[in-house]
């Protein structure tokens, strides 16, 4: 019976681990991809190509896509690579601090 539990509580736990977010903001509205969304505070999760990113405020959800990078060092912070024009930042790349993961949104 221990045995059940546990693995269940192993099993449990591996999908939450798989969810890992990072924070950005945004200062102004942001385009990445074909996806625009306001200014604020999100959480940024990824599965594969698919990128969640959720406003802290409004909870409201927004899906895009994205090409996965893979960096040879690993990146000390989160940091967003964008260019402003006509009041909107164009997100190129967002960088996943501690990992060596970059989500790419080139148009």
């Amino acid at each position: 019976m221990k045995t059940k539990i546990f693995l269940f509580l192993a099993i449990a736990g591996l999908s939450f681990a798989g969810t890992k977010s990072y924070d950005v903001t945004f200062d102004s509205p942001a385009v990445l991809g074909p996806m625009e969304v306001e200014s604020g505070h999100y959480k940024v999760s990824f599965d594969g190509s698919k990128v969640t990113l959720v406003n802290e405020n409004t909870r409201k959800s927004f899906e895009t896509t994205a090409t996965v990078q893979t960096s040879e060092k690993k990146f000390s912070e989160t940091v967003v690579e964008s260019k402003r024009t006509e009041g909107k930042l164009l997100v190129d790349e967002i960088q996943l601090g501690g990992t060596k993961t970059a989500l790419d949104f080139k148009r």
